[in-house]
């Protein structure tokens, strides 16, 4: 676009000329050569075509010097070439004259452009590489424009689209057609082509030949897999529309990240059928060390998810079998961070003690419930919640459970595969471990090889081309941020356990239709735990989901915790779930009405031994294989008399002090009998 301001120098009908002037819509032009005024409207100027800024811009435009590289050399060459011409048209000398060299007397500066402009297409002509003076005119002025790129051929400059010469309407048509495919099962391209060109024909378009629609619409694919597997696509769909960001955690437990996963692996379950566990990992992104890992079967429960926050700040004990190097003491790791002695370091095994500080969960029910939550809470643990259908947002976790599949699954009888294209004939036949089995492999593993493996995104900055392993990366960032070690007891795990309010009647307290009672529940039973909204009067009841032959009831007057056991608990056959209770009530269909006692402990027994259909051994298999979610009480010696033959001691005498106070182990617990077996 043409332009002209005030005190301009330009070049107009053959001569040099300075803007001396504006008046409205008139301009008063001095010659320079002369001094004469010369008045000329501003829109007879513009439109002329003589008229030509005489002032180069102050620097030529950089941006495409770098488009010289892109060309052939031929064209790169003739461009060279131009350049030459027109920075002698445009500063007198030649791009290669030594500072101080006089321009040629026909490119004077002194001379208008024009004539400039003449003399150079006159000694082009004599040197056979005749170009106008129109010409020179209109590389003089890409040059002040675009600079060296402005004088490159621009046939072999011009961008090419991704569909070419078709229509815009036919190209949208195209693409809608791509964005429906995330979503939809895989099909073939014949089919889009096919929809596109019913589609086109309906609008009035022009449709080009099928070869043509093939070749946009492989340009148009990118990335997005539309007929590549579904998984893949959806993947790519998710993906944030936005400038991706980097988690860069500078202590260890700033940032942990929490998921559950299927382990592609076969298992044998207590009662001899085969099947998946779900892998639930809490990994500390700043060290890459896996806080907690726990196998549950089926699927992990939030009790689970709280139960692996309080396991994941407590040292993971050395297990029989281990090789003495595993343990705390002959690692890496600063040893101050484990208080006591040689002998306690020596019985942990060489895996860091991380307490969190966030953590990053999807949206899961399992972690976004009140059991988790509150189980963060209590640990002073905040939460972060990812994006909706948004790996990305904890991309570490994702990666974690991909290099437990290619290091450690995959070398265990009973492997699955990731999916079934990759799955073996009966890897069922195959299983030979049962859910303790994996587990206690899979935690070996974790401290042998995944502690002491380098990973690419450890580094320090004092060593920022060697890559780090967890353990290493623990004892580097801990010497900056050392942490505290946190004891928890076993209260600690009862308080993690979901939560519910139930009264206490006089024969105990009724929580899904079973009775529990204790001994030390007789002073509160029909009084009022005195507890506001939301207990209302009523006492604070903590369960196990996994184990319902006891709950454990607060009182807060005395800071305890009351294990009361459900009345007939001794006629069990084994630990039952609330899966178990709820498909026992199921067979009964009486969930609406009261349902005694004996008729609930018959059904539970049945499905713990016998189930019927696909629910029952599924709730089965989840009570006999899952393990308690509360760790045992220590047991208690009992001092009891010892009788030991001494050699003077009269028969009847009294045992000495030393022998009447050795500690002895409890007593075993007498099985109770099956008194639903017994016959009339």
């Amino acid at each position: 676009m043409k332009s002209v301001r005030l005190f301009d120098f330009i070049q107009f009908d053959g001569a040099s000329w300075q803007v001396a002037a504006h008046d409205g819509a008139e301009l008063a032009l001095k010659n320079l050569a002369t001094g004469r005024i010369r008045r000329v409207p501003v829109a007879e100027l513009l439109a002329d075509d003589s008229y030509l800024p005489d002032a180069p811009a102050p620097l030529p435009s950089l941006a495409g010097v770098a488009l010289l590289e892109t060309l052939e050399p031929a064209a790169r060459a003739h461009a060279e070439l131009l350049h030459r011409h027109v920075y002698e048209l445009v500063n007198g000398t030649p791009p290669d004259a030594a500072p101080g060299t006089a321009p040629k007397p026909e490119y004077d500066l002194a001379n208008p452009l024009l004539h400039r402009i003449g003399a150079k297409a006159a000694e082009l002509a004599a040197a056979g590489t005749p170009i106008s003076a129109r010409t020179l005119r209109r590389h003089v002025a890409a040059y002040r424009k675009q600079g060296i790129a402005g004088l490159a051929d621009g046939r072999n400059t011009r961008q090419s689209t991704l569909a070419g010469w078709a229509a815009p309407e036919l190209v949208a048509l195209l693409e809608a057609e791509i964005s429906g495919q995330t979503n939809t099962s895989t099909g073939t391209r014949s089919r889009a082509v096919t929809r596109v060109r019913a589609l086109a024909g309906q609008q009035g378009l022009t449709v080009p030949s099928r070869a043509t629609l093939y070749r946009i619409l492989a340009k148009l694919e990118k990335s997005r897999h539309p007929f590549g597997n579904a998984t893949t696509r959806r993947t790519q769909a998710s993906r944030p529309d936005r400038t991706w960001g980097r988690q860069a955690p500078l202590r260890p437990g700033e940032l942990v990240e929490i998921d559950s996963s299927p382990l592609d692996l076969m298992l044998i379950y207590p009662d001899g059928s085969t099947g998946k566990a779900d892998l639930t990992v809490a990994l500390d992104i700043a060290t890459r060390t896996p806080l907690g890992a726990i196998l549950r079967p089926v699927a992990t429960k939030a009790v689970d998810a709280a139960v692996l926050l309080a396991r994941a700040m407590t040292p993971l004990p050395m297990q029989p079998g281990w090789d003495a190097a595993l343990s705390y003491s002959r690692s890496v790791l600063p040893q101050g961070m484990i208080p006591g002695g040689e002998d306690v370091r020596s019985a942990i095994a060489a895996k860091p003690v991380i307490v969190p500080e966030s953590i990053t969960v999807d949206r899961g029910k399992v972690y976004i419930g009140a059991t988790f939550t509150a189980a963060c809470e209590r640990l002073q643990i905040s939460l972060t919640k990812a994006a909706p259908r948004t790996g990305t947002d904890k991309p570490h976790i994702e990666r974690f459970f991909a290099g437990v599949n290619s290091g450690f699954t995959q070398y265990l009888a009973g492997y699955t595969g990731p999916n079934v294209v990759r799955r073996g004939k009966n890897p069922a036949a195959e299983a030979r471990f049962s859910l303790a089995d994996v587990q206690s492999l899979l935690d070996w593993w974790l401290v042998a090889v995944w502690q002491n493996r380098p990973h690419p995104g450890l580094r320090h900055p004092a060593m920022p081309k060697k890559d780090l392993t967890p353990n290493e990366a623990f004892a580097a960032l801990a010497s900056v941020a050392p942490q505290i070690p946190v004891t928890l007891t076993r209260e600690d795990y009862i308080a993690l356990l979901p939560l519910e309010w139930r009264s206490i009647q006089p024969y105990g307290i009724n929580f899904h239709g079973l009775h529990y009672d204790a001994k030390a529940l007789h002073e509160y039973r029909g009084v009022s735990s005195g507890l506001p909204s939301p207990a209302k009067g009523r006492w604070e009841i903590r369960y196990d989901p996994y184990r319902l032959q006891s709950i454990h009831v607060r009182d807060h007057r005395k800071g305890r915790w009351i294990e009361a056991d459900w009345t007939m608990a001794r006629q069990l056959a084994g630990p039952f779930s609330l899966d178990v209770l709820a498909a026992a009530k199921k067979a009964l269909d009486r969930r609406s009405g009261s349902i005694p006692g004996a008729d609930l402990l018959a059904e539970v027994n049945r499905i713990m031994t016998a189930p019927a259909g696909r629910a029952e051994a599924r709730a089965a298999i989840r009570a006999g294989a899952a393990p308690s979610s509360v760790p045992d009480p220590a047991p208690r010696l009992r001092l009891a008399p010892v009788h030991e033959e001494e050699p003077d001691s009269e028969p009847g005498a009294a045992p000495s002090a030393a022998t009447a106070t050795a500690p002895v182990s409890p007593r075993p617990r007498r099985h109770a009998r099956r008194i639903d077996l017994l016959e009339d």
